[in-house]
């Protein structure tokens, strides 16, 4: 009888666990590893999205070779770190919106308290096109485009 007690409480919360996981995989199509796949932007690198927290970093593969960026002129710092994004922190998903909570970021103002971004989202077999629509200051007119295929 205790056999059978235990047998039937360890699959229970083995059934719930597992439901437990399909609903979070269901709740976040974005988990997962993305390479950016649009070359018209001019960007190499990954958008990593965990359950709750992300990662993207993108730069220009025609960036200067700068070999002391210590020595550098204003103009080769500019060159070297304008055609580049790097950003990470929280997002939450509603819809198919997924707003993102920066704790840090190439441009300072992007990580202050408060600041957010939100983009649409939309995913098709292994691309996903994020299309930035407001941030903290208000809609973005011409926000930016990143397409991207999943890798992970």
């Amino acid at each position: 009888m205790l056999t059978r007690l235990f047998t039937a409480v360890l699959v229970t919360s083995l059934l719930a666990a597992g439901a437990g996981r399909i609903a979070t995989a269901a709740q976040n199509p974005l988990q997962g590893t993305w390479q950016i796949a649009n070359p018209s932007n001019g960007m190499a690198g990954l958008f990593i999205f965990a359950e709750t927290h992300y990662s993207m970093m993108g730069a220009s593969p025609d960036r200067p070779e700068v070999a002391d960026v210590s020595k550098a002129t204003a103009d080769e710092v500019r060159a070297l770190y304008n055609p580049m994004i790097a950003n990470t922190g929280a997002f939450e998903i509603a819809g198919n919106q997924v707003t993102i909570r920066p704790i840090a970021a190439k441009i300072p103002v992007v990580m202050k308290p408060g600041a957010y971004e939100v983009y649409e989202f939309k995913i098709e077999n292994k691309t996903l096109t994020l299309t930035q629509r407001r941030n903290a200051r208000g809609p973005v007119e011409q926000g930016n485009v990143w397409t991207l295929t999943r890798v992970e």
